[in-house]
């Protein structure tokens, strides 16, 4: 029952009842006041002209004792009881009339309401309501009720004989017009009855008509707030509710619209989240962090790591932010790797509601700048000796120091060698340069790959016997024909070729092998003295050099054949490799995607 005063049809339903209630309560009682008024003032005017008629005819009538009996008869006739009485109050006649009940006149009499004082006084008082008790002897049509008949009387003055005077006391019950009004009472009763069943499937009827499109509407704003913006509430009347229903309707569409708009634009910063190089990192005013991309989560997991003691990262930085109100930049080392990092206070309406922080990895542009400056050293390096002897036996020769001519002949021929030299270098690194600038042209041809291999074995064979070094050559590929730039290619061969005859000793051996199906691999392996574990991830950068001591004591290279090999077996889309031992020997290792072709 609470569920249902609780809703809107419960508190349609008590309204229209209690209205209608109120309404049938108060015409009833209008109703009923305005039956008793009219008919109580139409019976008291009826019953007044009627005395006061019969008076005026027995005052006129020379025969009193057939005036009264025609009077009793008429009495009979309007249900009109007579008492005719003289100046000392005794009755001289009286009727009972029809129908009515037997009363005690004596009782009637002395009712002061009567008034029959001033009647006897000539006076013509108005008809009284009055309310007599009897002794239980009535007729069997009687309606008297608990012992008391209610009345209405009224006295008249009548002269009785010449010097004589008297009254008329006629009297009528009042009991038809309550019947009258029990049966107007009943009626009302009936109506309010049928009224208010009818009132009440009415009511029901409304409520279930009002509340019908109300629930449509409830049912339909928890399924937009559960996210279901396409939720549209059916238009069935053009009233109030309907209009509600539309504009429920426009407002779920715009709803749908914004946050297609909303979700589109948070895809869109999404993406560009993720798809930044710099890390980004969004922290509230509690010190949480509520955005962040990938590149700021590698950061975050390496902080983290670093600093497990800290609450949440970057907590001593976002302090210094929120208690300045301003930006703060700084670089930091992390796991070996440094990051650039600007924090920015967030404000909302003057007040610091987080930070966002933009994290870029600097790692390679500070190893960049160190090769930049280790580049400037090198070339200082590898050009101040050259120039260093060039001006030296330049100077030997201008003074005139070379006393004969083998003398003279072996410092001229020092100089073309550190000339050649510098020629070397300088044309090296130009060709580095062109290549790491993505410039690096190749002229491909199909190469007959056993015949190319056996000439670049033959070059160096000579050179390994002088050093008493073995060069073999295995040729297990299936590969006939190779699309490569032969040039190019001999250029990485003889590199490789020439730095394992140089860190080779005498009695070791030096190995060119060929094998592969579909893609060509070149082995150039030695038993030399090796590359230490941790010069390994440098040998193919700029001027990487192996310790002099393994050389030989023969000339040294610039440090920069390796870095110009890698490119062009960059160039032609194939991978190069180390790997090495100390003391054992190395074995670089190239490998090219070839289309082949039988011969």
């Amino acid at each position: 029952m609470d569920v249902i005063f609780r809703s809107v049809v419960g508190k349609l339903w008590m309204t229209i009842i209690a209205l209608f209630a109120l309404v049938l309560t108060v015409f009833s009682l209008l109703l009923v006041q305005s039956f008793d008024n009219f008919y109580h003032n139409r019976q008291t005017a009826n019953l007044q002209e009627l005395a006061e008629g019969l008076t005026e005819g027995l005052a006129q009538s020379e025969d009193k004792q057939s005036a009264l009996e025609l009077a009793a008869r008429f009495g009979l006739v309007h249900h009109t009881g007579l008492v005719v009485v003289d100046e000392n109050r005794a009755v001289v006649g009286k009727s009972e009339g029809r129908s009515l009940p037997e009363i005690p006149i004596d009782q009637l009499l002395a009712e002061k309401s009567l008034k029959l004082t001033e009647a006897l006084e000539g006076k013509h008082p108005k008809a009284q309501r009055l309310l007599l008790s009897f002794d239980g002897t009535e007729q069997v049509n009687s309606p008297s009720r608990n012992g008391s008949v209610p009345i209405l009387a009224i006295a008249v003055p009548l002269e009785i004989s010449i010097g004589h005077k008297g009254a008329v006391v006629m009297y009528q019950t009042i009991e038809d017009f309550d019947d009258t009004l029990t049966e107007v009472r009943l009626l009302i009763l009936v109506v309010g009855v049928i009224a208010f069943t009818a009132t009440t499937f009415f009511a029901f009827f409304l409520s279930s008509r009002i509340t019908s499109p109300l629930r449509q509407m409830q049912e339909t704003a928890h399924r937009i707030a559960e996210g279901d913006f396409h939720a549209e509430i059916p238009i069935r009347t053009t009233d109030e509710i309907g209009e509600l229903a539309a504009s429920l309707n426009s407002m779920a569409s715009r709803l749908n619209q914004l946050v297609d708009a909303l979700s589109k634009e948070k895809e869109q910063l999404s993406s560009v989240l993720r798809s930044m190089v710099d890390g980004v990192v969004m922290i509230d005013a509690d010190g949480k962090i509520v955005v962040t991309n990938p590149p700021a989560e590698h950061f975050l997991r390496d902080w983290k790591y670093e600093h497990p003691e800290e609450p949440f990262p970057l907590n001593g930085y976002f302090q210094q932010v929120v208690r300045g109100g301003y930006e703060m930049a700084e670089d930091i080392p992390v796991q070996g790797r440094i990051w650039s990092l600007v924090m920015v206070p967030l404000m909302d309406r003057e007040q610091i509601r987080g930070a966002v922080v933009v994290i870029r990895d600097i790692t390679h542009e500070r190893k960049l700048d160190k090769m930049r400056n280790d580049f400037v050293a090198n070339v200082s390096h590898e050009l101040r000796t050259p120039l260093s002897m060039l001006q030296g036996y330049s100077e030997a020769i201008v003074d005139d120091m070379a006393s004969t001519p083998e003398e003279h002949k072996e410092l001229a021929q020092i100089i073309y060698d550190e000339s050649v030299r510098m020629t070397k270098l300088v044309n090296e690194l130009l060709s580095l340069a062109r290549m790491e600038a993505g410039h690096v042209e190749l002229f491909k041809e199909n190469v007959q790959l056993k015949p190319y291999l056996e000439r670049i074995h033959r070059k160096f064979l000579s050179l390994a016997r002088e050093q008493d070094i073995q060069l073999d050559m295995d040729l297990s590929t299936t590969i006939e024909l190779a699309e490569i730039d032969p040039d190019r290619m001999e250029q990485v061969l003889t590199n490789l070729i020439d730095n394992a005859l140089r860190h080779t000793p005498s009695h070791g051996s030096v190995s060119i092998r060929a094998s592969g199906e579909h893609a060509l691999c070149l082995e150039v392996s030695d038993t030399g003295s090796g590359i230490p574990q941790e010069d390994l991830p440098f040998v193919f950068e700029r001027f990487y050099k192996a310790d002099k001591a393994r050389t030989r004591g023969r000339a040294g290279g610039t440090g920069l054949g390796l870095a110009i090999a890698k490119n062009i077996i960059d160039a032609h889309g194939g991978t190069i490799s180390v790997q090495s031992r100390l003391g054992e020997g190395t074995t670089f290792t190239i490998t090219i995607p070839v289309e082949t072709k039988n011969a």
